[in-house]
């Protein structure tokens, strides 16, 4: 009797840790694709390309920007108004004068799966804004702010 219940515990333990894998692996490559925001008139459209192995490196491909506008790029969560720069600080993408885009940048550490999207800014007034969705301060109602616009967002989830 004793021997069974030896086996038994043995096979009930095999079986519980051959089922604990975790899930399914995540692909090792991440493609988002980025379209016009509603009511942006243009034909910029792009990708980004996240490595879900290092969990830290961006490959942003975009067309059809305005080569004379300064874009930033930010995770975004639009609701909640919470945002994390892309790349270097001022987040700024370069775009050459054909009006294309092409980015190799590091974020913090898997930040991205907190957000939403990924957004594409234009900054008025040539200068990069690093409050993309107008998050209210403390001495707003005495500083005027100008807004970016988002003009490309990439669903990450």
């Amino acid at each position: 009797m004793k021997k069974w219940g030896v086996l038994l515990s043995t096979v009930l333990a095999l079986v519980l840790l051959g089922n604990c894998g975790g899930g399914p692996a995540l692909p090792e490559k991440l493609e988002v694709p980025l379209k016009l925001v509603k009511g942006i008139e243009g034909d910029a459209k792009g990708n980004a390309v996240i490595d879900t192995k290092t969990g830290a490196d961006i490959s942003i491909s975009i067309t059809g920007l305005k080569p004379d506008g300064l874009y930033t790029v930010f995770f975004v969560n639009v609701k909640s108004q919470m945002f994390e720069g892309v790349g270097q600080e001022p987040y700024v993408l370069q775009v050459d004068p054909n009006g294309a885009v092409n980015f190799q940048g590091k974020f913090k550490k898997d930040s991205y799966k907190t957000f939403t999207k990924l957004a594409v800014f234009l900054n008025p007034g040539g200068k990069p804004i690093h409050n993309p969705l107008g998050v209210k301060a403390t001495l707003d109602a005495l500083i005027k702010t100008e807004k970016p616009k988002m003009v490309l967002e990439g669903k990450l989830r």
